[in-house]
């Protein structure tokens, strides 16, 4: 092991000597440029290449066959998170299950089918990460599952269920390239870094983000039972009166986590317990099973929007003690 020292050069900047083998070896002479960048531990690592050209291009095999869609689904998505270049879909399925695979395929961004046989799909990402920004992406989310929570209200019918399902497959898309940005910043430091977050923050922005795609799978729920559904006008009121509680929580809760407010967040996670509350008495005022199948639903949905309250919580500085460091 080397070591070199620290030499002060001007005012705020300090530089070290590079070993004259090491530059040899790497074929580099005077005015060269080097690259830094921080691994995951916090060092600085030296290279004589620009780390985004030494990143390799990915390519992964999928075989279809005997798989079910879902299955098929986890396969794909899982390779999208892990930025794999080119996802290769093979099997004696393919013809017959293009469709679906096309499906899931346009549900994940910058993802275009490149070729395609009656034994293989072959897709290539073209998504550049550094031109995400993960706060325009979140808001866009919100965006989403804020209109799901309008639209799948009680009373709407089937109609509107067709709309929510078409939300849905929007959320998914914004949720899985937001944990593609997430992995890559727990990954890359340097990403990290440039997103503006520190490791807590991600792992705080992993929580909400899977939180949120789950409140939007739940209003799809609550819309799917809409449209099967006949409850009756005095349900309809009960169950909509709980579902303007929570939409307004949740409006709360995703304000309170981008403003990091303390106490909003707080309030957000008390309410889920008054909502709760609210529930138990609702229970004496509807007949039928769908009903209750939405009554659960709801809260169900209370509790995961109390978990963004416990998220801003952790995201933000207590206005309630006064810390201290000896």
């Amino acid at each position: 092991m080397e070591y070199r020292k620290l030499i002060k050069f001007g005012n705020s900047s300090h530089v070290i000597s590079i070993p004259k083998d090491w530059l040899k070896r790497n074929n580099m002479s005077k005015g060269d440029v080097v690259y830094f960048e921080e691994d995951d531990k916090g060092d600085i690592v030296i290279s004589s290449k620009n780390p985004e050209e030494r990143e390799e291009k990915k390519i992964v095999n999928i075989n279809i066959d005997d798989l079910s869609t879902k299955e098929i689904e986890l396969e794909i998505v899982a390779s999208y998170m892990k930025e794999f270049n080119t996802i290769n879909i093979k099997g004696k399925e393919i013809k017959k299950r293009e469709k679906e695979i096309r499906e899931i395929l346009k549900r994940l961004v910058a993802i275009e089918v490149i070729e395609q046989t009656d034994k293989k799909v072959v897709a290539k990402d073209f998504l550049n990460i550094k031109e995400i920004r993960l706060e325009d992406l979140r808001k866009r989310l919100d965006i989403v599952i804020k209109s799901m929570l309008h639209d799948s209200k009680l009373g709407n019918g089937k109609g509107q269920f067709e709309s929510v399902i078409t939300r849905d497959l929007d959320a998914n898309r914004f949720a899985y390239l937001l944990f593609r940005v997430l992995r890559r910043c727990i990954e890359k430091p340097g990403i990290k870094k440039e997103v503006g977050l520190t490791s807590l923050e991600v792992v705080n922005e992993q929580t909400l983000v899977l939180t949120m795609e789950r409140i939007g799978d739940l209003a799809k729920r609550v819309s799917r039972e809409d449209s099967r559904a006949k409850l009756s006008s005095s349900e309809i009121k009960e169950l909509n009166g709980l579902y303007d509680k929570i939409t307004e929580n949740y409006n709360n809760a995703i304000n309170a986590y981008q403003k990091k407010d303390y106490d909003i967040s707080r309030k957000v996670y008390s309410e889920n317990k008054l909502i709760q509350k609210s529930c138990d008495k609702s229970k004496d005022k509807i007949k039928s099973p769908n009903a209750f199948k939405v009554l659960n639903l709801i809260r169900e949905m209370s509790n995961n929007i109390s978990l963004i309250g416990e998220v801003g919580i952790m995201n933000s500085q207590s206005t309630l003690t006064n810390v201290s460091f000896e």
